[in-house]
Formats: C-alpha cells, sequence, structure tokens
C-alpha cells in the first residue's frame, strides 16, 4: 500500500512537468513551421523594424480587413487601392496644368503652371509631361495621361511590395483564412521580434 501511495504521488509530480513539456515542444513546433513558412524577407523587416511592422500590420488589417480579420482577398483590395490612389496623384500633378478643362495638357498649359512651381518641382513638371506625351507632339491627351499614371503606379507599388503585403497571410495561426492583429503579435513574439 505504501508502494502505491509513493507511486502515486511521484506521479503526481510529474504531471504538471509532463503537461508544461508538452506545451513547450508544441510551441517549438508551431515556431518551427512560423519560421518554415515565413518568408526571408518578412522575417528580417520584422526583426529588424518590429514596430513599423506592427503599424504596417495594423494598417492593412484595421483598414482593409472585416471584424474576422484580414483575408486574402482583403489584400487584393488593398493593392488595388494603392494602385488607385498612385493613378489619381500621378494624374493629378499634370490635370492641374489644364486651364481650359479639355482632359489634356499643352506644353503651353503646363508653362503657367511652371511659372508659379518651384525649381525642383518644374524640372519634375517638365519630366512628367515629355514622358506622358507618348506621340511628342507637345499635348499630352486623356489616353496618354492615364497610360503614363498606371506605368507609374505600377512602378510605385513594386513586386516586392505587394508580395510583402500577400505574405501577411503567413500569420493566420488558427487556420481560418484570416489574419488579425492578435495573430501577428503572438507570431511576432514566437520568432523573437516582440513589439
Amino acid at each position: 500500500m505504501r508502494w502505491i501511495l509513493l507511486l502515486m504521488s511521484v506521479l503526481a509530480c510529474a504531471m504538471p512537468w509532463r503537461a508544461a513539456f508538452a506545451q513547450e515542444v508544441s510551441g517549438q513546433a508551431l515556431v518551427d513551421a512560423l519560421v518554415a513558412r515565413t518568408p526571408g524577407t518578412t522575417l528580417n523587416r520584422m526583426r529588424a523594424r518590429p514596430n513599423d511592422f506592427v503599424q504596417e500590420a495594423a494598417g492593412l488589417i484595421l483598414g482593409y480587413g472585416g471584424p474576422e480579420g484580414l483575408s486574402a482577398a482583403d489584400i487584393e483590395t488593398a493593392i488595388a487601392a494603392e494602385h488607385a490612389r498612385s493613378r489619381a496623384r500621378e494624374m493629378r500633378r499634370l490635370l492641374e496644368a489644364d486651364l481650359n478643362d479639355d482632359l489634356s495638357v499643352t506644353r503651353a498649359e503646363l508653362d503657367v503652371l511652371l511659372r508659379a512651381a518651384s525649381a525642383t518641382m518644374r524640372g519634375r513638371l517638365l519630366v512628367w509631361h515629355r514622358s506622358a506625351d507618348a506621340d511628342d507632339n507637345g499635348t499630352v491627351s486623356w489616353a496618354e495621361l492615364r497610360r503614363q499614371a498606371a506605368l507609374r503606379a505600377d512602378a510605385d507599388l513594386s513586386d516586392t511590395a505587394m508580395a510583402a503585403m500577400r505574405e501577411m497571410m503567413t500569420f493566420d495561426l488558427n487556420g481560418d483564412d484570416r489574419v488579425q492583429l492578435d495573430e501577428v503579435l503572438e507570431a511576432m513574439e514566437l520568432l523573437g521580434a516582440p513589439a
């Protein structure tokens, strides 16, 4: 009987240790899985500037995700919105010179805007106008303006930047095809980059 009591007390003491060990092993498995599926560029960005990474993640998740979190479709919407913003910014720069509101910008119209611009901005405006004037006739038509704005938008949002946005799905820890900010924070802590 004493042996049974002694054996039961030893087992009782060992149980919490076994549970803690099992949690540690499963936690390490999660870390290993995260490291394996997280691209190196994302790990490097996260570890180099954790606060910036959290701000980017929060902006993406809270700005484009719903109450359940951010989905892959939400990320594609964010990418489309970035492209649209960039196109609008590019078009606006030259459309400010469209004095007669005909959706084209002549060199004479541009000259009016150039007189009021700073020296640096004058150079930029001339380069933008010349780049957009595909047929080299001195007038940037609406079609040329849209084409140039699309080219600049594509250049502004590189493949690397789009990939970084899409890589946010790496942090879907619970497998529900959505990422929440808490999951990103937990993943950062597990990967040694606490915010």
